[in-house]
């Protein structure tokens, strides 16, 4: 991954025309010139020249950016902005350090799965000291501010067992079976892991159900992901190269996840945060290669084709998740998974690649700018005249249920795999 310095030659790319502003998420709720862009880029040359310094402002800006890639996409210089507002979080992470809360959980809990096991059966226990169940039934309430929380955010439950855990999963640790048609190995993500285990035995039987052969390694770590969004590049490393040693030894024919996040971690983050090592690189380059997301591996490589009868009428819409749509060019796929989904009648909603308010770490950042962005995705999700609203992202389903909950609009959020079955998630 490339540093600040490294950049200059990126940023003088940029030629300040403001296409940015039309599309990034924060300049839609905020309004000024620093929230887009333009600005941020602007600020982050300052800064190399010695003309900003590493004041509360600065950080504030520069810490306000979803990363995702909107700007990027539809730049006419093809200006990399995330690259550079991720090598600027970096530089200012490696002069301040890690903030506390995020050290403890990336350092200790992410990238090691025996203490997370641990603190997740402690943190079940002592869950409804900190949370209370929402009316909706969709998620617990926090009670009071939180480290990484804060206060009133609809969060949900912890599992009670990981997925990772789970004794039907654990059974599928060896290398899968490559007799029988092609060879998955599933990586889980943190979402899944902690949160929504359902979504990883979706998952796993849409596979099977494909004619493939399944296998969840154990070992893996989180994807880097959060670590690099907020910087912390070290600890980000650490965890691809942990992942890289797990999914080698699967030897499977691919790698499969349904996190939009993990899979864009799995296919271009390991190698960046490994090009230090050319032999590393390499190896990595070799597991983004065998990389895909669910619905591409169901679609492309599978040929997946739904089973049953048509259950009853269920309208839904569908939220392009940022690393998926931009990052990964997956549009189609996911929707097509969608409409062989029994009962299903797919109805677009306006704009449906614009951010929830999620990324770039933001909903930690910046809580309630986070929830200003998940408002008008809300709105948009109301108009849609949808009962269900389906994404390919863990992280996404968490933040839509909460933005959707905190602006009153009674639409169930639910992983594209969940629709796949007769099953109401």
């Amino acid at each position: 991954m490339k540093k600040l310095l490294e950049l200059r030659s990126e940023i003088d790319k940029c030629v300040r025309c403001g296409t940015c502003r039309s599309t990034c998420p924060t300049f839609k709720v905020i309004g000024r010139e620093t929230s887009c862009a333009r600005g941020r880029v602007t600020l982050v040359a300052e800064y190399m020249n010695g003309g900003v310094g590493l004041s509360e402002t600065f950080l504030k800006h520069l810490k306000e950016c979803t990363l995702c890639g909107a700007c990027r996409s539809k730049c006419p210089n093809g200006v990399d902005t995330v690259a550079i507002f991720a090598a600027a979080r970096r530089d200012v992470t490696e002069k301040q350090g890690v903030p506390f809360a995020a050290s403890i959980i990336f350092k200790n809990l992410l990238a090691s799965g025996g203490i997370m096991s641990l603190g997740l059966k402690l943190a079940t226990r002592l869950q409804g000291l900190f949370f209370r169940d929402a009316s909706a039934g969709v998620g617990l309430l926090s009670r009071f501010s939180l480290p990484l929380v804060g206060s009133g955010r609809l969060v949900p439950p912890l599992a009670p067992t990981s997925f990772l855990d789970l004794p039907e999963v654990k059974s599928a640790e060896g290398k899968a079976d490559k007799k029988d048609g092609p060879s998955v190995a599933f990586y889980a993500g943190c979402g899944i892991n902690y949160l929504m285990p359902e979504v990883g035995l979706k998952s796993l039987e849409a596979v099977r159900r494909a004619g493939a052969s399944v296998s969840v390694p154990q070992g893996q770590a989180c994807c880097g992901m959060p670590a690099y969004a907020m910087g912390d590049i070290a600890t980000a490393r650490s965890m691809a190269l942990k992942n890289l040693e797990v999914f080698e030894a699967a030897d499977a024919d691919f790698i499969v996840t349904s996190c939009a996040t993990c899979g864009h971690g799995l296919k271009s983050l390991m190698a960046s945060l490994l090009a230090d090592s050319p032999e590393l690189k390499a190896r990595a380059e070799k597991i983004a290669a065998k990389t895909r997301d669910i619905s591409e591996l169901l679609i492309k490589e599978l040929g997946f084709k739904a089973k049953g009868r048509v259950a009853e009428r269920r309208v839904v819409t569908y939220h392009d998740p940022c690393h998926l749509g931009r990052a990964q060019g997956l549009r189609e796929e996911p929707r097509e998974l969608l409409k062989m989904g029994p009962g299903v009648v797919l109805k677009e909603m306006k704009n449906p690649c614009l951010c929830c308010g999620l990324g770039g770490g933001l909903m930690y950042n910046n809580y309630e700018l986070s929830m200003e962005i998940a408002a008008k995705k809300a709105e948009n999700i109301k108009k849609s005249g949808a009962e269900f609203v389906a994404t390919a992202c863990p992280g996404c389903i968490v933040q839509l249920r909460d933005g959707l909950h905190r602006s009153g609009v009674d639409v169930k959020v639910c992983h594209v795999v969940e629709l796949l079955s007769e099953e109401k998630p």
